[in-house]
């Protein structure tokens, strides 16, 4: 199986050579200044390829008026796909913007369905951590009281853990390693950046509904595939 062998120019060689038949959209994307290596023909709503989506523009400008007007958020992927705005470790604020006014921005680039769900998720956590708390360690929580962070800590927790559970309302971002744990804007803008429907990141586990859900949407297509192999 040679063609296991070859590298992205081996491949444009043959093609050359052999004169196949090819996708004239690498011509396009040639034309653009795309490196070889870098051209692909695939889904663009796939991870791997949200960086390069703003070639849309350029180089199938037809196509990408289709994807503005079919798509919610396309737009803003092919403006920010490219930068730290995608990559949620090194995320950083449009210029001028807060985390909570950030938020706002963000669900806006979201379908309806979208926007109720992370909504509702932000209203879940926010009444959680007034009411109940989330567990800390001792080291979060002296760092919180260093900063002047307004918290209520209790020392005892139905969870087995040393931690001590901790109540205070939402931050807009709290710059310390352990901001994953801390309830603040900027982690649900990572969750809404992830496409984190399920807000996992934010410590959600799958609630009842979504479970049977993903039942449902399984068992439907697990009907299908069973026609298609009686086919």
């Amino acid at each position: 199986y040679p063609i296991y062998d070859w590298l992205t120019t081996d491949i444009w060689t043959a093609n050359g050579k052999f004169q196949w038949d090819y996708n004239h959209l690498y011509d396009l994307y040639y034309q653009a200044g795309v490196p070889l290596e870098r051209q692909r023909v695939a889904s663009p709503f796939i991870s791997q390829a949200l960086s390069s989506l703003k070639l849309y523009r350029a180089i199938d400008p037809d196509t990408w008026g289709k994807m503005i007007n079919r798509v919610n958020g396309v737009n803003f992927t092919g403006l920010y796909g490219g930068t730290s705005a995608m990559g949620w470790q090194s995320i950083t604020l449009p210029e001028n913007m807060t985390w909570s006014s950030y938020f706002k921005f963000l669900l806006c680039t979201l379908p309806e369905e979208a926007r109720e769900n992370y909504l509702h998720k932000l209203s879940v956590s926010m009444e959680f951590w007034r009411n109940k708390g989330g567990c800390l360690a001792e080291e979060t929580i002296a760092k919180l009281r260093r900063m002047g962070i307004p918290i209520t800590v209790s020392e005892t927790t139905n969870y087995k853990t040393d931690k001590k559970p901790v109540r205070m309302d939402y931050q807009d971002d709290v710059r310390i390693p352990e901001f994953k744990e801390l309830p603040t804007f900027k982690r649900i803008c990572i969750c809404i950046l992830k496409n984190d429907h399920a807000c996992k990141y934010m410590g959600f586990a799958p609630s009842k509904a979504e479970r049977e859900r993903r039942a449902k949407v399984m068992q439907k297509y697990k009907s299908i595939m069973e026609s298609y192999g009686r086919i």
